[in-house]
């Protein structure tokens, strides 16, 4: 895993539970819709939830599972750039 990505999982982490106010404002900008393309899952290791077709095990049908980092991504246009993926349905707004 690239030292980018720790760092990343790390920021998403205490922005998506210490940093609600900052969330709800990127949030506001952020636009588009999640193509399912697994790639954000992807970044540094595989999720365990993360099946074979690249589909959330929990995204639709138990989304009460669901990491708060995980819901809330991409947070920024920063998590956009780590991510690095021109398919990816969320883009934001300058």
């Amino acid at each position: 895993m690239e030292r980018k990505h720790y760092q990343g999982k790390i920021r998403r982490f205490y922005l998506s539970h210490f940093g609600k106010d900052y969330v709800e404002s990127q949030l506001e900008k952020r636009e588009g819709n999640c193509k399912m393309c697994g790639r954000c899952c992807q970044l540094g290791y595989r999720c365990p939830l993360l099946r074979t077709d690249n589909s959330c095990a929990v995204y639709n049908d138990h989304r009460w599972m669901r990491p708060a980092q995980c819901a809330f991504f991409p947070l920024d246009q920063r998590d956009m750039e780590e991510m690095n993926n021109s398919a990816c349905g969320y883009y934001f707004e300058n």
